[in-house]
């Protein structure tokens, strides 16, 4: 999962001939949020179980769980700490080494910044689609994990040229990994996969717009090297747009559970 080798093609002038070498390092950044969202997740988990279970009705709704009476009530900031809510071990096992795996990836391949506005705006879209359809009582990551899965799927499908074979093996699992959860997810009622469904799609529209454009640069070091060249303007457009499309799903699923 931590391959990094990409396959540069370039066109030339034919009458330059540079000598690239086929396969290049994939500029990688070390990784912080994963580790510090892991032991956020652990630390709030501790404190439920000391304050009387986190599979205590009362204890979840203390601590911030979705729950559409309270937040249609005004309670907003439930469909951000929700994400940072499990209910039993179980449960932040699961999505732990699932963030583990996926959040390393993800926050390697676009950098601690795009990381970290991927994965908390992925957890509030997986909260606000499971806020206008869903009554149930929810909590937990996977929101923002089907985020991080959307994003690294845009990835390899966006550099699959580039990966090769490698890349190709990568998309078949990711998509085999995603199909199988949202499955399971229809088929267990005990399963927020509005929440998922939410989180994914978020995750997907970020990482088209967070997505790594690598180019070919030279360094007087180092030689020929690639460089990303993600646009900015991009990202920017794109995560306003969906803070208002979120914001509008809000106020969307505020009218539901009132006139309910």
């Amino acid at each position: 999962m931590a391959y990094s080798s990409f396959r540069e093609k370039q066109s030339y002038p034919p009458d330059v001939v540079p000598v690239v070498p086929t396969r290049l390092p994939i500029p990688l950044h070390p990784a912080r949020w994963t580790y510090l969202f892991l032991a956020a997740n652990l630390l709030v988990w501790l404190a439920m179980t000391l304050a009387g279970g986190s599979e205590n009705t009362l204890v979840l709704l203390r601590f911030g769980a979705k729950y559409h009476p309270l937040v249609a009530a005004g309670q907003y900031w439930r469909l951000i700490t929700a994400n940072f809510i499990h209910i039993g071990f179980v449960h932040l096992a699961f999505n732990s080494y699932a963030l583990y795996l996926f959040g390393l990836q993800v926050e390697r391949r676009f950098g601690p910044a795009r990381f970290l506005v991927l994965y908390l705006l992925s957890g509030i879209g997986g909260t606000v689609l499971s806020y206008v359809g869903s009554r149930a009582l929810s909590a937990g990551a996977s929101g923002a994990i089907f985020g991080l899965m959307g994003a690294i799927l845009v990835y390899y499908a966006t550099h699959r040229d580039a990966f090769g074979s490698q890349g190709r093996r990568q998309l078949s699992s990711l998509l085999l990994i995603m199909g199988y959860n949202l499955a399971w997810g229809f088929m267990n009622p005990s399963i927020d996969n509005l929440g998922h469904i939410g989180g994914l799609l978020a995750g997907m529209a970020l990482g088209w717009a967070f997505c790594p454009r690598y180019r070919l640069e030279t360094d007087p070091a180092r030689g020929f090297v690639l460089v990303d060249r993600f646009s900015i303007g991009r990202a920017i457009i794109v995560s306003l747009a969906l803070v208002g499309l979120l914001s509008l799903l809000t106020h969307v699923g505020t009218l539901i559970h009132i006139l309910q």
